[in-house]
């Protein structure tokens, strides 16, 4: 633990000291007097890329030569209801969120995911052996 002077002890006159990792209102080492004024500074937590909604821009990669140019934005957010990660891709033609569609009854590559955006417009999201996304179509 380091020691930092904070200030004069109104007392004796001799300096505060408060100790950096703890806590603790600073104190004088001479007469026991602790300044009950001192409000610590809040530490900034660093944020978790994955929490902090991540996103990144995945290429079309279908068969369509009209639609190359258009790129899909896709983040990661939190899922309160499962108590985890959701994926999140924005709708390349009107920019809402899209939500994940359920499997149909036929069974699907495991590297490929639907998503639906409210007015109906669907995707797919592909991804690669290691869970990378590769793209969409």
């Amino acid at each position: 633990m380091t020691a930092t002077q904070a200030s004069k002890c109104p007392r004796c006159l001799k300096g505060l000291i408060t100790c950096a990792n703890v806590n603790e209102y600073p104190s004088c080492l001479t007469c026991g007097y602790e300044d009950y004024s001192y409000v610590p500074p809040k530490r900034e937590r660093p944020r978790n890329a994955l929490m902090g909604g991540l996103a990144s821009k995945l290429r079309y990669i279908g068969f369509s030569e009209q639609m190359e140019d258009l790129t899909l934005e896709v983040c990661v957010k939190r899922d309160l209801s499962k108590m985890g990660v959701v994926t999140v891709p924005t709708c390349p033609w009107d920019g809402n969120d899209m939500k994940a569609a359920p499997l149909s009854g036929k069974r699907k590559n495991r590297s490929e995911r639907t998503y639906r955006c409210p007015k109906r417009h669907h995707i797919n999201l592909l991804s690669s052996i290691t869970g990378e996304w590769r793209g969409w179509m």
